[in-house]
């Protein structure tokens, strides 16, 4: 049975005309319509605060017959339980509002130094009072994570840019290359969490960095070995992009009843969750050993190459290099999963959804070693050795059968160059993975 509530559109008339929208036209059958009448009234006139409210339903009413005048007297107000909880979902939505005044700022905060980056994270921008934004440019080099690894806290409309790369001490001039600017936890803690405190309705970009060797714990909640961002419950409300990042050789131990990850956990109920262009390599945790994404709403995977990652919970029936939870559905576009460690119970990915009223996976153009379940719809799938050119170089090697085999438009949509910042078509078609080749001739030639 549905249990989602319903509101008649009398009911949002009557909520509409007590805040001065439209003139009244009819009363409420009963006084919780008048809560979520007001309810769904705050929510569209707020924008930022729909998502909250996702899950109230207006339906069509059918014809009452005209009521006495007595009858209409005995359910004209709320009573006091209704009415408080109304009051409730008024601050509620006030709170979400975005604060009028001042065009917003972005900060730019320019950091060479472990200090320097873990200043500029303690100090992002937090005012009730307007939505400044805050970007964080990372000049090359290797930063150790101090004890208890990096920490940020995003607050409401507040927008948050991480990005790595920068080669002049100004940070104007960034080369697009993970491989320079490195954040290594020392396998002493989770190299980077970025708190969602109080569900944010703000975006969070992570962009050009190597997160290594981390060893994430956590004896209360989830963690990650490499980065955290948001947390599956509560879970933040704005975009997440996470792009063109190294996640290697991180690991997390769990509690026993919270997630734990080794490579990225990325948690919102926003509008885009996308993870695409990254190298996950020899991450390891109970499950979900690369990445594990939660999202009511669609969750683009594209362009990312894991390898090498491993699983170690035996006492789980399925475990996966990454795992997913979404109402929308998971795309998965373009990606390599080959070389994790399989076996019995291990697998690259679970194509089925795992709960009740959640969407499996959708494939277009991946090359995958090893899977369970059914996807929900799949297109161009491969299951063929990439060829990477080996080493530990997980670039595609001339002959490999990857090259040109991607989609043009992937769920999420492409970045503008690879992983190591190169074009990232280079011939009439993407390539499969996290690196674009730029061979000339088929015989390896360049």
């Amino acid at each position: 049975m549905d249990a989602t509530p319903v509101v008649r559109p009398s009911a949002i008339r009557c909520a509409n005309a007590r805040y001065g929208i439209l003139p009244p036209q009819s009363g409420f059958r009963r006084n919780d319509e008048l809560v979520l009448a007001l309810a769904w009234v705050l929510a569209w006139r707020t924008r930022p605060a729909k998502s909250v409210l996702r899950k109230i339903r207006i339906e069509p009413w059918p014809q009452q017959a005209p009521l006495t005048r007595a009858a209409k007297a005995s359910r004209a107000l709320p009573g006091p339980a209704s009415m408080k909880i109304a009051l409730l979902l008024f601050a509620a939505l006030v709170a979400a509002l975005p604060p009028v005044g001042a065009a917003a700022t972005t900060h730019v905060a320019c950091v060479d130094s472990t200090t320097a980056l873990a200043d500029a994270l303690s100090a992002l921008s937090s005012s009730t009072g307007n939505t400044d934004a805050d970007e964080i440019r990372v000049q090359a080099g290797t930063y150790i994570a101090p004890a208890g690894g990096f920490i940020a806290s995003v607050t409401n409309h507040h927008n948050l840019t991480i990005r790595g790369g920068y080669l002049d001490a100004a940070c104007t001039v960034q080369a697009a290359d993970a491989e320079l600017t490195v954040l290594d936890g020392n396998h002493a803690a989770g190299v980077m969490t970025i708190n969602t405190i109080a569900i944010p309705d703000s975006d969070i970009e992570v962009s050009g960095l190597t997160f290594q060797n981390g060893s994430g714990s956590n004896a209360s909640g989830s963690n990650a070995g490499g980065l955290k961002i948001g947390d599956p419950n509560p879970i933040s409300g704005g975009r997440i992009l996470v792009e063109r990042n190294i996640f290697r050789n991180n690991s997390s131990a769990g509690n026993g009843f919270s997630q734990a990850v080794g490579g990225l956990l990325a948690a919102t109920d926003g509008i885009s969750l996308i993870v695409r262009g990254n190298l996950f390599v020899d991450n390891s945790s109970p499950n979900a050993a690369a990445a594990s994404l939660y999202s009511n709403n669609e969750i683009d995977v594209g362009n990312n190459t894991f390898s090498g990652n491993q699983s170690t919970d035996a006492q789980l029936q399925t475990r996966v290099a990454i795992d997913f939870t979404t109402f929308a559905g998971l795309k998965l576009s373009n990606n390599i999963f080959w070389g994790n460690h399989i076996g019995a119970g291990m697998f690259d990915v679970n194509l089925s959804a795992t709960g009740p009223g959640q969407v499996g996976a959708t494939l277009a153009n991946n090359d995958l070693q090893a899977t369970t379940g059914t996807a929900v719809a799949a297109t161009g799938t491969l299951h063929v050795d990439p060829s990477f050119v080996g080493d530990g170089d997980f670039r595609l090697a001339a002959s490999s059968p990857l090259i040109g085999a991607g989609t043009n438009d992937p769920a999420g949509g492409l970045s503008a160059v690879d992983l190591d910042g190169s074009p990232r078509i280079d011939g009439p078609s993407v390539d499969i993975g996290a690196f674009e080749s730029s061979y000339i001739f088929s015989s390896g030639f360049e």
